[in-house]
């Protein structure tokens, strides 16, 4: 259940003013934080970052808008310098949702609307399939044009010219369904001339895909219109291609023979965010006054992946049986039916959870590790900064927003960079640090942390990072494996692939994917807040290391970097 929302008052309050709201387990008072980085911290901001109010925090939403006023007010509380635009801590991006308007698009068979998802969806523009997103029409005539894909059947353009066509479903191979029918390529009826082209099948569509058709995706601005040449298209059910056409089915049709006459209108856009998406940005000015006005550099992002409809909530203990038994790294993972003893070990915890606690319906992605985790050290690490002793370099604050739009807040940043870009030395970005124990990700442990690309860019700063751990009192274990095979296309999955595309040394901390990832189960009770605050003190020590170093971190020449991961932009 959707709790009551935070009075964005609490924002704009200090932490040690005790703000109370209520919570299905009672009230809940946070802590003051403090100056050290300890667990407590990381469970009062998390416990705010995290929360059912926040919704999800998908950027461009209401919840990361609200995440994102609580983060400024506490760089602000903290004493860290605006480092966004307008002398703010904000730099917006050109973020909001791109696809059809379910409130705004129609269909219908003379007087009689038609029921979207069911009878009806509009298909997505596509160059290769030569689908254009917009349409309008009013009673305009059908006609029979064969199979969808069937290019051997002419269409003859006296017959179609100005008409919607309607075809039966394609025939795909054994098991590729209606699914494959939108990435055919069929393009008779536009060279034809026809209005619009409506293709039976909708039942054999993947159920995901149509409850998907009216869901506006968060996305950048378009660089371009969109794709200049089309047609505009439908997927229909066979049910209402039978209704155009006296019920006949399609195998008592021929090419050419004409049906009842369509009004409607849908359009495929893109619009500007209610809520502005948007990256929050801090400075801890350095002590040096030449080095001062070089950075070392801290991101994490602080979106999610927002919510679900009711309709397709799931129970959140057996959904977490689920993936204990089948998907200890949650959606990376694509496992098979469960085998009789698989079912009876998932049965068995999801027992075991009724015995404490009535079952529970979930919609919200509360994203505890992915990224509030992250999102919750930085700012640990940030009052740690702010308390002093500053470095000689500045450090430079950054919670970006659309990580999981495609690192889009990060690459707004490094493409529109608020400090100059090249006087980046480093940058260290954290990504789920809210697991880490043996039990959640393979080679886990109390001190263990995995690291990504620290030797990619520069020898230098992965041997910094070793030697500073190696006479550390909290040395942590550093598991390079992923670095080394680069496994699920790790390296290319965060934020510091825009620090890498700059040729900016950079380093990826995380403890690792566990069966909440990715799932409606990545909530606050599981984290590990004791291994968080480990890391974060790490990343603290080695963010001081290199901003008080006399000279900058050497990049290698380009023959001799480790460029085993090209992530495409």
């Amino acid at each position: 259940m959707l709790r009551s929302l935070f009075s964005l008052a609490l924002f704009t309050a200090p932490l040690s003013a005790q703000v109370v709201w209520p919570d299905e387990e009672g009230p809940w008072t946070p802590r003051p934080t403090e100056a050290a980085i300890t667990a407590n911290d990381l469970r009062t901001r998390l416990g705010i970052i995290a929360h059912d109010s926040m919704m999800g925090r998908e950027a461009g939403t209401l919840g990361a808008f609200m995440a994102t006023e609580y983060i400024a007010a506490e760089f602000k509380r903290m004493g860290l310098l605006p480092g966004g635009e307008n002398g703010t801590y904000f730099q917006d991006l050109p973020l909001g949702p791109t696809g059809y308007d379910l409130m705004a698009s129609r269909l219908a068979i003379g007087n009689t609307t038609l029921k979207p998802e069911t009878d009806w969806i509009p298909m997505n523009p596509s160059a290769p399939s030569g689908i254009a997103g917009t349409f309008a029409g009013r009673n305009l005539p059908t006609v029979y044009g064969g199979v969808w894909g069937d290019t051997t059947t002419v269409l003859p353009a006296d017959a179609v010219r100005g008409k919607v066509v309607v075809f039966a479903p394609a025939t795909t191979p054994a098991g590729g369904g209606q699914r494959a029918m939108g990435i055919v390529r069929d393009r008779r009826a536009e060279q034809a001339g026809a209005a619009a082209v409506l293709v039976a099948g909708l039942e054999l569509v993947n159920p995901a895909l149509v409850s998907n058709a009216f869901n506006r995706r968060i996305s950048m601005r378009p660089t371009t219109a969109g794709p200049a040449a089309g047609i505009p298209g439908a997927t229909i059910s066979i049910a209402t291609a039978r209704k155009l056409f006296g019920n006949k089915h399609h195998d008592e049709l021929t090419v050419g023979m004409t049906g009842s006459r369509i009004s409607g209108n849908w359009k495929h856009e893109w619009t500007m965010s209610k809520y502005p998406g948007r990256n929050v940005i801090g400075i801890i000015p350095g002590t040096d006054p030449v080095l001062k006005d070089q950075y070392v550099a801290l991101s994490a992002h602080n979106d999610h992946v927002g919510m679900v409809p009711a309709a397709r909530g799931i129970e959140h203990d057996s959904l977490r049986a689920f993936n204990t038994v089948m998907r200890p790294q949650g959606a990376n993972d694509r496992p098979g039916p469960p085998s009789a003893e698989q079912w009876a070990e998932i049965n068995k915890l999801i027992a075991r959870a009724r015995s404490i606690r009535p079952a529970r319906v979930d919609t919200i992605n509360n994203g505890a590790d992915d990224d509030g985790s992250g999102t919750a050290v930085l700012m640990e690490v940030a009052e740690k900064f702010a308390a002093g002793p500053a470095p000689k370099r500045s450090v430079l604050i950054l919670s970006v927003t659309g990580e999981e739009k495609g690192l889009l807040g990060s690459r707004w940043w490094v493409d529109h960079p608020t400090v100059p870009i090249d006087a980046v030395v480093s940058a260290h970005n954290m990504d789920m640090l809210g697991k880490g124990r043996v039990t959640d990700v393979q080679f886990g442990g109390p001190n263990a942390v995995q690291m990504l690309g620290s030797r990619r860019l520069s020898s230098e700063f992965g041997d910094i990072i070793d030697s500073l751990n190696a006479v550390r009192s909290e040395p942590m274990v550093i598991d390079y494996s992923w670095d080394r095979t680069n496994k699920l296309n790790r390296f290319c999955r965060s934020d510091q692939v825009s620090f890498f595309s700059k040729e900016i040394p950079v380093t990826y901390f995380s403890l690792g994917y566990s069966r909440d990832y990715h799932q409606l189960t990545d909530e606050v009770q599981y984290i590990n807040y004791e291994q968080g605050a480990r890391v974060g003190r790490f990343v603290h020590e080695i963010m001081s290391t290199v901003g008080n170093r006399p000279e900058r971190i050497k990049v290698l020449p380009m023959a001799e970097r480790d460029m085993s991961a090209q992530c495409g932009r």
